[in-house]
């Protein structure tokens, strides 16, 4: 599994929010938005969306996990609290990244196993006080399962790697002999 890094700076968006088990709730929230959307004429706007899965659910009973369903700010669409539309900021840092070509059956099974190990064995920490993400760069609406690509987003914590036993020495460059060939 390739995985890169990359810094996401936070984003406002606007969102639709469900609970339950993340099968059943993106699905819903996903809903949710398309239909908003749709109604307002605008589901051509959107680029990108992304999927915000706020709790860990080896922590997190399965009726109370939440996810968002996300877009970008488009046009002149703000949050509509009657629709079940809110307006939030989805924070910033450091990611582990692996785009994913294919079903969305399979996202759940890949953040799995990046979490579980992928990550750590990189020499990365997991940073717990963010949620995970994942970044849809393409409408299925209009996208064949087959070349659907999602970024799944991994919060990691920058690590900083100890400097070696002559790095915090002054060298002094006036006492280096150079050879001659």
């Amino acid at each position: 599994m390739r995985v890169t890094y990359r810094h996401i700076r936070p984003l406002s968006v606007l969102y639709a929010r469900a609970v339950g088990p993340y099968e059943q709730s993106s699905i819903e929230a996903w809903g949710v938005m398309a239909r908003w959307l749709e109604q307002h004429k605008a589901r051509r706007l959107v680029k990108r969306a992304y999927g915000f899965i706020r709790d860990n659910p080896k922590t997190t009973p399965a009726d109370l996990l939440r996810y968002d369903a996300c877009i970008g700010l488009v046009g002149d669409l703000d949050a509509d609290s009657e629709a079940g539309i809110g307006r939030q900021i989805l924070p910033g840092g450091a990611y582990a990244i692996h785009t994913h070509v294919g079903s969305y059956d399979e996202v759940g099974p890949l953040l799995s196993k990046m979490n579980a190990g992928l990550v750590q064995k990189r020499g990365l920490t997991i940073d717990q006080d963010r949620s995970f993400m994942t970044v849809y760069l393409n409408d299925p609406a209009l996208t064949r399962e087959m070349h659907r690509r999602t970024e799944l987003c991994v919060p990691v914590l920058p690590i900083r790697m100890p400097l070696s036993s002559n790095d915090d020495q002054d060298i002094d460059v006036a006492n280096f002999d150079v050879m001659a060939g």
